[in-house]
């Protein structure tokens, strides 16, 4: 039985898909790491990306994609986090963009693009779809090559660290619809081996491009995404369920946590 203070607690407006606090933290940090400085111009970019985050909520609040007692519980509540949270992120990131290369602000055309699309995927409530789920997950991986480059990085080491973070999830995107699709479609053919295959392809598609494009570092995107393609291989091919998904949820992170070290070490230390 709920309480009567459980029920009387406002209702959170922060992101509700855990994954994607992962799939944001993740580029970031490695940018920040890979960074060299100065520190100001990497620092702000990245802080208007997580403001930029958190205003993701309250606007699906305010679209009523949270259900219509959200909307007129939360409503006002939502529409003043959303101009604070947009607010944030424009200040920072004009400071941040100002204070930047200009290789770096013109990097801030990625996830920008990415951004527009993942808008009209929701405004269309087609987020969910699988390429809705690959144009957010590609915003989010993308949102560390700005960071990285204004805080001194090579172009070579942010594109790496940018297309790891994109074939990672990517890879993982593949693998969590094969488990929805067991789910909610229990009579259909199981997408598993279809998934499979496209995950396997974009892995060696974007290996062998980082062997090409950046001789002697580019095994490093192969290595750092492996952990999680590999995953999403195993969750595609094998007997994963539903009920599985928190099993999965934490793999995820357990992979992802591998792939953000070999990342790392393999640009800072390891490749020449």
């Amino acid at each position: 039985m709920t309480s009567p203070a459980a029920s009387a607690r406002p209702r959170s407006l922060l992101p509700q898909e855990h994954g994607a606090w992962g799939q944001l933290a993740l580029p970031l940090l490695s940018a920040l790491l890979l960074a060299e400085g100065p520190w100001p111009a990497p620092a702000l970019l990245a802080a208007a990306t997580v403001a930029g985050f958190l205003a993701h909520e309250p606007w699906l609040v305010l679209l009523g994609h949270r259900g219509p007692r959200a909307l007129s519980e939360s409503g006002p509540r939502a529409r003043r986090h959303l101009w604070g949270w947009l607010a944030a992120a424009a200040a920072t990131g004009l400071a941040g963009a100002w204070l930047a290369s200009p290789a770096a602000r013109l990097a801030l055309l990625l996830p920008g693009l990415f951004g527009a699309g993942t808008i009209a995927f929701v405004l269309a409530r087609r987020e969910r779809t699988i390429p809705g789920e690959l144009t957010v997950v590609s915003a989010l991986a993308s949102s560390g090559l700005a960071v990285a480059l204004a805080g001194g990085a090579s172009a070579a080491v942010a594109w790496l660290a940018t297309g790891t973070w994109l074939t990672a999830f990517a890879a993982s995107v593949f693998a969590v619809q094969v488990v929805l699709a067991r789910a909610h479609r229990k009579e259909a053919r199981d997408p598993g081996r279809l998934h499979a295959a496209a995950a396997l392809a974009l892995y060696l598609a974007a290996g062998l491009a980082a062997a090409a494009l950046v001789p002697g570092r580019g095994w490093v995107l192969a290595g750092a995404a492996a952990p999680t393609v590999l995953l999403s291989l195993a969750v595609c091919l094998g007997p994963f369920t539903a009920q599985q998904l928190r099993r999965l949820g934490w793999s995820l992170v357990a992979a992802t946590s591998a792939t953000l070290v070999i990342l790392v070490g393999g640009l800072r230390w390891w490749a020449p």
